[in-house]
C-alpha cells in the first residue's frame, strides 16, 4: 500500500511539473501556523490549480494558468488566460487580470477568480520566472524549436531578448527570454501563450527523459523555497491517493476571446467569450455555478467589449503530442 501511494505521489508531482514546469510540493512545512488543513472539496474528483508566473519586479503576472486534474479519468486540462484579459476585480482604472495578484494577493486572486469562473479553485501556486530559470538549468536545458528570430530590448525593464529561429537547447536565461517574448508576434499575448505551450511540452519531455528521483526532489525543493502556495504535504497526499487512472492525457488551450482597444483609455484588452467559456469550465473544470454571474469579465459601457463577450469564439485544444510535433503555429 505504501509503495502504491508513493507511486501516486511521484506521479502527481510529475504531472504538475510536466504541466507548468513547477510543482507546489512542500517537503517540510517551515512554519506550523502555515500548515494547510485537508480540504473537503473536489467531491467530483476534479481538482483545480491556479498557477501564476510573476515577473518579480512589478508584481504583474506573465503567466496565469488554470490546471484541472480529473482523478477519475486521469485527464489533465491546462488553460492559459491571456494577461490582458479584462476583469473587474478593482475600483482602479487598471483592470487587466495580470494585475490581480498585486491587488488581491494570490489567495484572494484564486478565490475571486473561482467565483467569476463558476468553479472551485482548491490550490494555488505562484512563482517568479527566476525559479523557472533555475529549474531549467537543473534539467540541463530544454530543447525546442524557436518559431522565429526574437530580438527585443527594454533597458528600463532590464529585459534583453535575442534568440535565433530553429531547434536548439535553451538554458535557463534563454528559456526566460523565450517565455517573455511577445513584441514580434502579430497576435502579441496570444502568441506568447502558444510559445508557453511549446515550452511546457519541451520541459515535460526533458523531465521524462531524465527519470531521476534526486533531480525531481531538487526541483520540488526549489518550489518549496521560492513559491507562494497553499499546498501542503497532506493536500498532495490526499490528491495523489484519489487518482484512479494515469492515462487520460494532457490537453492545452487558451481561454477563448478576442482583443479590442478601449476607446475610453486607448488600452488593449482581451475579452473572454461567455458562451465558449461556459462550455470549457463545465466540461473540463467541474463548474459548480454559472459562468461570470456578476459579469466582471465585461464592461458594457465600452464599445466593442460586450459584442465579443456575448458571441461564441472558436478555440483549439492541443494534445501534448501535437505540440511536440510542431502543430502549434505562432503568428
Amino acid at each position: 500500500m505504501k509503495d502504491n501511494i508513493l507511486v501516486k505521489l511521484m506521479l502527481l508531482a510529475f504531472v504538475l511539473l510536466v504541466i507548468v514546469g513547477v510543482i507546489a510540493y512542500i517537503s517540510s512545512i517551515k512554519n506550523e501556523e502555515d500548515a494547510t488543513a485537508l480540504k473537503v472539496g473536489a467531491e467530483d474528483g476534479i481538482y483545480n490549480f491556479l498557477i501564476l508566473g510573476e515577473d518579480g519586479a512589478a508584481g504583474l503576472c506573465d503567466l496565469t494558468m488554470l490546471v484541472s486534474l480529473n482523478c477519475a479519468s486521469g485527464e489533465v486540462n491546462i488553460m492559459q488566460i491571456p494577461r490582458d484579459t479584462y476583469w473587474n476585480y478593482t475600483n482602479a482604472d487598471y483592470k487587466k487580470i495580470n494585475g490581480a495578484p498585486r491587488v488581491l494577493g494570490v489567495s484572494g486572486f484564486a478565490s475571486s477568480l473561482g467565483e467569476s469562473l463558476g468553479i472551485e479553485i482548491e490550490y494555488y501556486l505562484s512563482l517568479t520566472l527566476i525559479t523557472v530559470k533555475d529549474m531549467v538549468n537543473a534539467l540541463g536545458g530544454v530543447t525546442l524549436t524557436v518559431p522565429q528570430n526574437m530580438d527585443y530590448d527594454d533597458a528600463e525593464q532590464g529585459l534583453h531578448i535575442h534568440l535565433s529561429a530553429g531547434e536548439q537547447t535553451l538554458d535557463g536565461e534563454a528559456a526566460m527570454q523565450f517565455l517573455r517574448y511577445r513584441s514580434g508576434y502579430v497576435t502579441a499575448d496570444l502568441g506568447r501563450a502558444d510559445a508557453q505551450k511549446i515550452f511546457m511540452a519541451a520541459f515535460a519531455k526533458r523531465l521524462g527523459e531524465k527519470k531521476d528521483p534526486l533531480l525531481l526532489y531538487k526541483l520540488l525543493k526549489m518550489v518549496s523555497q521560492n513559491g507562494k502556495t497553499n499546498i501542503g504535504e497532506r493536500d498532495l497526499l490526499r490528491v495523489a491517493t484519489s487518482i484512479k487512472r494515469t492515462d487520460g492525457g494532457a490537453y492545452y488551450l487558451t481561454a477563448p476571446g478576442e482583443a479590442v482597444q478601449s476607446e475610453r483609455s486607448g488600452a488593449w484588452y482581451y475579452i473572454l467569450s461567455r458562451d465558449s467559456m461556459m462550455d470549457i469550465v463545465s466540461e473540463r473544470f467541474g463548474a459548480k455555478t454559472d459562468f461570470d454571474p456578476e459579469e466582471k469579465f465585461v464592461d458594457k459601457a465600452v464599445k466593442g467589449f460586450y459584442d465579443i463577450y456575448k458571441k461564441r469564439c472558436e478555440y483549439r485544444i492541443y494534445t501534448a503530442d501535437e505540440i511536440e510535433n510542431n502543430f502549434v503555429h505562432i503568428n
